[in-house]
């Protein structure tokens, strides 16, 4: 608290002091969820952005940019180092606590709510474009989303799993209600965790008896297990046929876990996988 309040006194008094008046138009911004980062410039205000949160990996220009730490964990000083006018932050950024902080000093503290479907990234989009005055670029944004995105295939043989974590503790598997199950929806797959929502455990030997033709993982959790080969050596694994011949389909982590406007490019590459193997 004694650190909060001292830095309290010094963004004030540097507000005060130092900072040129700044248009409405023109906001200090500081996203917090790799989505959100991504709509903002798509949207075309990414040059207001100051600072990004560590799950902000695309576009490009966000990585070069300060990061605040992982927007689940933020801290009021980290934030307020940056002299924000406005914090735009995906659902469970923070904590009470820190979010009434910043909004104390000023800042203008938005929450948004997780998209789970296209008609949410619509959504999203929308109540992004209203907030950063770039209604037009919202529409324009989502008009190119839509014309973009596949007919959904039936429903095939294929069968799938998507695993966000294949370590030591077991399988952690996505279930409905999340992205991937969304790719392997309009490409027609069997999702083998289909029995559950959001992500949670997975029998492995439940999923054995089920045999899936491939499997799918983010790449901070491939990168993270040592490679391609090290994920599918992982022990746990081991009763997959699928895994002993690594028919591993390696995914952009942002891309595949989260509802981002490259949401076609995530579904071609499940697609092409499927194709070519």
């Amino acid at each position: 608290m004694l650190r909060f309040a001292a830095l309290l006194w010094i963004v004030c008094f540097s507000a005060h002091s130092t900072a040129s008046p700044k248009s409405a138009a023109d906001p200090r911004i500081i996203t917090a969820g790799g989505t959100i980062t991504e709509i903002v410039f798509a949207l075309g205000a990414g040059e207001s952005v100051v600072a990004v949160d560590q799950s902000s990996q695309y576009p490009a220009a966000a990585t070069d940019l300060p990061m605040v730490g992982y927007y689940r964990e933020l801290a009021a000083e980290g934030v307020l180092a940056f002299m924000p006018d406005k914090l735009m932050a995906l659902e469970g950024a923070g904590s009470p606590e820190v979010l009434e902080q910043i909004a104390a000093i000023g800042v203008d503290v938005r929450i948004y709510a997780k998209p789970k479907s296209v008609d949410d990234l619509m959504s999203l989009i929308a109540e992004l474009g209203d907030d950063l005055n770039r209604q037009n670029a919202a529409t324009l944004l989502q008009t190119k989303i839509q014309s973009s995105l596949p007919v959904k295939k039936q429903l095939s043989d294929t069968k799938a799993v998507y695993l966000l974590s294949a370590g030591d503790r077991g399988l952690i598997a996505a279930g409905k209600e999340t992205v991937p199950q969304l790719l392997f929806d309009y490409n027609g797959i069997q999702n083998l965790a289909s029995s559950h929502f959001g992500f949670k455990g997975l029998n492995s030997e439940s999923l054995a008896l089920q045999q899936p033709d491939f499997l799918v993982a983010p790449e901070h959790v491939v990168r993270g297990m040592g490679g391609r080969q090290a994920f599918c050596q992982a022990a746990v694994l081991r009763l997959l046929s699928a895994a002993q011949e690594c028919r591993l389909l390696v995914m952009d982590s942002l891309m595949s876990l989260g509802m981002t406007p490259r949401l076609a490019k995530a579904i071609e590459a499940v697609n092409r996988w499927e194709e070519v193997n």
